[in-house]
């Protein structure tokens, strides 16, 4: 016998906790197997993901070997469930929808299934209809549930806790709010209706600092740049020929043509950060003069230089706009070049847990600069902002503060 067929699998861990399907894997013999409390599911719904599953860290590709066995999951041996929440993306927000989507999705599915079956001839306006009731119905189940048999602990830190936990300094303002205003557009500025950040830009600059608007995307941009090499490098025994559509092209409403590029399996992940360590430390050395420094000249130089050669790369992270690419060069024209470094390690780090979140805005003021973040009324911080907010305390270490903006409501008398 091998040791595979004798083992008992007591230790098992699941590949990958965001799979529909879930993998596990044998410590002792290193079998992977789902469990068998999937496989009706699985079996109907999702015939394709049962042949292999995809391990969380290093992204690997990892072939069932012993198929659906019993008492595999957490739920099936009595043990507590491990949150795995999704992020909180448009349409996902809630907490019930970021810890229960998988939840969600087996029962929004097989009813639906059942409904499709017995419904054959409906059109497509009914089934979207009924599509529609049935998410409706599953969460408000869903809901009930968390409330009397929680399956989750879905307890997170406050808002108000991470911006005490890392000394984080807030500024009020107490502008006034347009009524029956467009999303996006609610404060008044000078008898126009504008952006909150765009307000909180205006009050800067009457304070004499310039302002810029930054969120993620020139982030994107910059680590597209300034990494495009390290990343498609062939001599990366990892790299795979992946294809996509254009982005530029599905924005401008024609057809999408099809980008091809080097990209290594596992890109985006910790796992990728580890195992290039050695490749990163010595691209990086191309940003460094022999003193160990980097220069912002040289910085520039390399940057335009790479722009054009990163198309694909820009084109893949979302990153491909002349105009936030612009604003990623501004970057190293405001930034120490020893942060803009420390961004890019930060980064190809980790990159598919650290590109969200960055802040609203960039102010600079001869050789200040400030990052800030603008939250409007009773807007929160998100997930995403708060673990951006503890990253830049403990690793980044850029000057930031947050703005907060009341209604007048709330106003301080």
């Amino acid at each position: 016998m091998t040791q595979a067929s004798t083992c008992l699998h007591a230790n098992i861990a699941c590949l990958n906790e965001h799979e529909l399907i879930r993998k596990y894997r044998c410590a002792g013999c290193d079998a992977v197997m789902m469990c068998a409390c999937d496989e009706a599911f699985g079996r109907r719904f999702l015939a394709h993901q049962l042949e292999e599953g995809v391990e969380l860290l290093s992204q690997k590709r990892l072939s069932v070997t012993h198929g659906f066995q019993s008492a595999v999951c957490n739920r099936c041996r009595g043990l507590p469930l491990q949150p795995a929440p999704a992020a909180a993306i448009y349409g996902r927000s809630s907490k019930i929808k970021r810890f229960y989507w998988r939840e969600l999705f087996f029962r929004e599915t097989e009813r639906f299934g059942d409904w499709e079956e017995g419904n054959p001839e409906a059109l497509e306006a009914e089934a979207k209809a009924e599509r529609q009731r049935i998410q409706r119905e599953v969460l408000e189940e869903i809901k009930t549930l968390h409330q009397t048999a929680p399956l989750y602990d879905m307890r997170e830190p406050s808002q108000a806790d991470v911006l005490t936990r890392y000394k984080v300094e807030v500024q009020s303002f107490h502008p006034t709010y347009a009524e029956n205003a467009e999303r996006g557009a609610v404060v008044v500025l000078e008898g126009e209706i504008v952006s909150p950040e765009a307000f909180v830009a205006k009050q800067y600059e009457l304070q004499g600092w310039t302002a810029m608007a930054l969120e993620s995307v020139p982030l994107h941009a910059l680590f597209s740049v300034m990494m495009w090499l390290l990343i498609e490098h062939p001599s990366d025994e990892r790299n795979r020929m992946a294809g996509f559509g254009s982005r530029s092209a599905f924005e401008n409403g024609i057809p999408a043509e099809m980008i091809w590029i080097q990209l290594p399996e596992d890109f985006g992940t910790p796992a990728y950060g580890r195992r290039r360590k050695e490749a990163i430390d010595e691209h990086i050395d191309f940003f460094l003069k022999p003193d160990g420094f980097a220069q912002r000249g040289h910085l520039l130089e390399l940057f335009d230089y790479w722009r054009g050669a990163s198309g694909r790369l820009r084109q893949y992270l979302w990153a491909h706009r002349d105009a936030d690419v612009d604003r990623a060069r501004k970057l190293i024209e405001l930034l120490p070049p020893e942060k803009i470094v420390t961004i890019l390690r930060y980064l190809v780090a980790d990159y598919w847990n650290h590109y969200l979140g960055w802040p609203d805005l960039l102010l600079w003021r001869g050789e200040d600069y400030l990052f800030v973040e603008v939250k409007s009324s009773s807007d929160r911080l998100s997930a995403d902002q708060m673990r951006w907010i503890a990253d830049n305390h403990e690793q980044l270490k850029l000057p930031f503060g947050v703005v907060k903006l009341h209604r007048p409501s709330r106003q301080i008398p």
